[in-house]
């Protein structure tokens, strides 16, 4: 079974297909009033769940759930939110896109067009259903086909990747809140002209905000609800939304799956607020606490687990080669000369989105540390690409960082490295070698500050700032900062307060602001079941993760209740 689960993430265009022909079977099913074949087994949680769940109240606040997309683990721990909602006297609606979109972002080109809409919308509703809650299709809420001729039209007018950029709609900077969900399809940072894909699928995602647009303000009439609770707040479903419902005053709360299993992260949304960052005056308080023996421990035990990729999915060091003098020949590192090394992100994830600080983008970045190095004979650089752009089987990226880097530097200097995606060189063991790091905003840059290795944050990454890692207003004071650090490096005694402040804040942002659910657990990738005690009922006091966010949900009116991030005040929320 596991070996056919990879091999259709091998796949992803067929593994799309069989999708579509199994929302197929159960929607023919449902209309000739057949039993629905296929079950998937969460459902048989969701069932058991709503059997022993108060009926659904008819008064109370009413709770906006948007659960947009067939992504099994997001749909049911929001399933999973609605009975803890339940509990509390509230009234969770759940609304989806129903389909028939002109694009979305449930998966990425060239997986799609077409859109596996029939899949996509019938597991949201069937897992609904199961876990016995209505569904708002969002389609319903609009005259679909007049509203889509009237978008086509005005993208019609759109020749440009400047001019989609620059389009607004309803009050809306439309063209702004759909670039991530573009970039995220095409699997792309920058957005140009000369890529076909790019201005036909940026222009499908405008016509499909122009239809959100009118169904979420008449969702929002219709159901007036006083918390809206949806997905990051990064995509464009959610980004529409969440701006719609701040400017009618409707707190939004907003979620992000965790860097461990079974774990999420939630926040109050706020524009231009990284869904990562905990808030200024809750790290005041842990940067002034030194963390407990326990405490030590347990971010001790998690950072030697995340060498390995221990306790997530997205794990591309199983094979790794670890050995440092192995590493340093391969990499053909001078001993008489130090070694800084570039940790780069995918170009197209949503956590590089918007981020940019002192450079206009993580590829000026790239360009700009191979030149500063062709500068500096004294220092070899090695520049680590993310093993994901090839490894992420069902979303491998179309702008390769290795097409960039050899379109800048057809020869590189004699004193660069670059280490391929495919390569099995252990991003820890480059990181072990060096005298300087240098991030954009990716988790190996709290990491490295953790082992006292200088850090430089080149872009807004949740950690920066903190007092750990060095930052710099633009990219001449960066390379100067760089130079600094190479010149006269931290002594022991600056080493050991920025290691302490790191890793109070790395116990922070893994322990306590990630709240570990013991209702779910991920067996794997796309396979989500509720614990045995769940499907019994949940009760307040039967998840305390879960007791949180509900409780942090229903509290949230106006500048009351949740402002901030989520973070557990009495010690760590994961498991022992």
């Amino acid at each position: 079974m596991e070996w056919a689960r990879g091999w259709s993430y091998a796949h992803p265009r067929l593994r799309i297909r069989l999708r579509e022909a199994w929302g197929w079977t159960r929607d023919l099913a449902l209309a000739t009033h057949l039993r629905q074949p296929f079950d998937p087994p969460e459902f048989a949680d969701l069932r058991l769940l709503a059997a022993t769940a108060p009926p659904l109240p008819t008064e109370g606040d009413t709770v906006l759930i948007l659960s947009f997309r067939g992504w099994s683990t997001h749909v049911v721990i929001e399933s999973v939110l609605g009975h803890a909602l339940l509990q509390r006297g509230a009234r969770p609606v759940f609304a989806s896109c129903g389909g028939r979109l002109p694009i979305c972002d449930i998966v990425p080109a060239p997986t799609a067009p077409p859109m596996p809409c029939r899949s996509c919308a019938g597991y949201v509703r069937d897992a609904a259903a199961a876990a016995g809650f209505p569904m708002v299709n969002v389609r319903d809420l609009v005259d679909l086909p007049p509203l889509l001729r009237e978008a086509r039209r005005a993208t019609d007018q759109l020749g440009t990747v400047a001019a989609c950029s620059g389009y607004s709609f309803g009050g809306l900077p439309l063209g702004e809140l759909v670039s991530t969900s573009v970039k995220w399809f095409v699997s792309r940072g920058t957005l140009t002209d000369d890529d076909p894909l790019v201005l036909s699928s940026y222009r499908r995602f405008i016509e499909s905000g122009i239809v959100l647009v009118r169904a979420f303000e008449q969702l929002l009439t219709t159901t007036q609800p006083q918390q809206v609770f949806l997905l990051n707040g990064a995509f464009f479903a959610e980004r529409i939304l969440a701006e719609l419902a701040d400017r009618q005053g409707i707190p939004v709360v907003r979620y992000e799956k965790g860097f461990l299993t079974a774990s999420v992260l939630v926040s109050r949304w706020r524009r231009d607020v990284d869904d990562l960052a905990v808030d200024d005056a809750v790290w005041d308080v842990a940067a002034a606490q030194p963390l407990s023996p326990v405490e030590q421990r347990e971010i001790d035990d998690y950072l030697l687990e995340r060498i390995g990729g221990g306790r997530t999915f997205d794990n591309f060091w199983r094979e790794r080669i670890e050995d440092l003098d192995h590493v340093r020949t391969m990499l053909r590192l001078q001993p008489d000369r130090q070694t800084v090394a570039v940790l780069c992100n995918i170009l197209w994830d949503s956590a590089t989105q918007g981020k940019d600080d002192a450079f206009a983008s993580m590829s000026e970045w790239i360009v700009e540390a191979i030149r500063w190095a062709e500068a500096r004979p004294d220092v070899d650089l090695v520049v680590r690409i993310h093993p994901a752009e090839v490894k992420m089987l069902n979303h491998v990226s179309r702008e390769p960082m290795a097409g960039l880097i050899g379109e800048a530097f057809p020869r590189l200097p004699a004193n660069v490295r670059v280490v391929p995606p495919e390569s099995t060189l252990s991003t820890y063991a480059i990181m072990g070698l060096s005298d300087a790091v240098l991030v954009y905003t990716s988790t190996t840059g709290l990491e490295a500050a953790c082992l006292g290795i200088p850090t430089l944050v080149a872009a807004h990454s949740h950690y920066a700032g903190r007092g750990f890692t060095r930052e710099a207003a633009n990219s001449a004071a960066y390379w100067a900062a760089l130079d600094q650090v190479l010149t006269t490096p931290p002594d022991e005694g600056d080493r050991a307060r920025s290691v302490e402040l790191a890793r109070r804040y790395a116990h922070l942002f893994f322990f306590r602001f990630h709240q570990h659910l013991t209702s779910v657990e991920e067996p794997g990738r796309s396979r989500v079941r509720l614990t045995a005690t769940a499907t019994r009922g949940l009760t307040i006091g039967h998840d305390a993760g879960l007791d949180r966010i509900a409780d942090a949900v229903v509290s949230t009116r106006g500048d009351h209740g949740l402002t901030g991030a989520l973070v557990t005040g009495d010690g760590p929320v994961g498991p022992p």
